[in-house]
C-alpha cells in the first residue's frame, strides 16, 4: 500500500514536468518562427505593400491562442477550468476576426494584383483549415462543470503549419517582380 501511495505524486509529477517542458518546447519554436520581419521593397505596389504588412501583423497575431493555452491542473475548479478554456476561446476568436480580415484585404485588390498571387502560385485554401481547426468542442453553447481543454498538440500543428504558410505568401510577395510601369 505505501508504494502505491508514493507512486501517485511521483507520477503526478512527472506527468506535470512533461507537460511543462512540451509547452516551453512549443513556445521556444514559436519565438523561432516568428523572429524575423522582412524588409518590404520599394517597388512593391502600395497594395501589396499593406497586404504584406497586414501577412505579417497576422503571422504574429496567431501566436496568441498558442500563449494562453495552458494545460488544466488536477486541483483545478470548474470555474477556474472555464476561465482558462474562456480566455483560449476568446483568443481564438480573435485570431479567427484577423484572418477574415485578411482575407477580405485580399478580395478587395485589384484584378492585376490577383494575377500576380496566382502567378507567384500563392492561394487562400491554406488559411482557411485554421479558421474551424482549432476548436476546443463542437458543441457551441458548451455547458459542463469541467470544460474540455485545448489540444496544445493540435493546434501548435495548425498554427505552424499557417504561420509557414503566411511566411511563404510573404516571401513570394515580396519577391514580386518589379513593374517598370509602375
Amino acid at each position: 500500500m505505501a508504494v502505491t501511495g508514493g507512486a501517485a505524486p511521483i507520477y503526478v509529477g512527472y506527468r506535470w514536468w512533461r507537460r511543462h517542458q512540451r509547452e516551453q518546447q512549443i513556445l521556444q519554436e514559436l519565438d523561432e518562427v516568428n523572429d524575423e520581419a522582412l524588409q518590404i521593397p520599394e517597388h512593391l505596389d502600395p497594395q501589396l505593400a499593406a497586404l504584406a504588412r497586414q501577412t505579417h501583423r497576422l503571422r504574429l497575431e496567431l501566436e496568441t491562442p498558442v500563449r494562453r493555452i495552458r494545460a488544466p491542473l488536477l486541483s483545478e475548479t470548474p470555474w477556474a477550468r472555464r476561465q482558462r478554456c474562456d480566455e483560449y476561446d476568446a483568443a481564438l476568436y480573435e485570431v479567427r476576426q484577423a484572418i477574415w480580415e485578411w482575407l477580405r484585404s485580399l478580395r478587395r485588390l485589384g484584378v492585376k494584383e490577383r494575377r500576380l498571387l496566382g502567378d507567384l502560385g500563392l492561394s487562400v485554401a491554406p488559411f482557411r483549415r485554421l479558421l474551424f481547426g482549432c476548436d476546443r468542442t463542437d458543441d457551441v453553447w458548451e455547458q459542463v462543470v469541467y470544460a474540455r481543454a485545448p489540444n496544445l498538440d493540435l493546434v501548435w500543428t495548425e498554427v505552424r503549419r499557417t504561420i509557414s504558410e503566411l511566411e511563404r505568401f510573404e516571401r513570394a510577395l515580396l519577391s514580386a517582380p518589379v513593374d517598370p510601369y509602375r
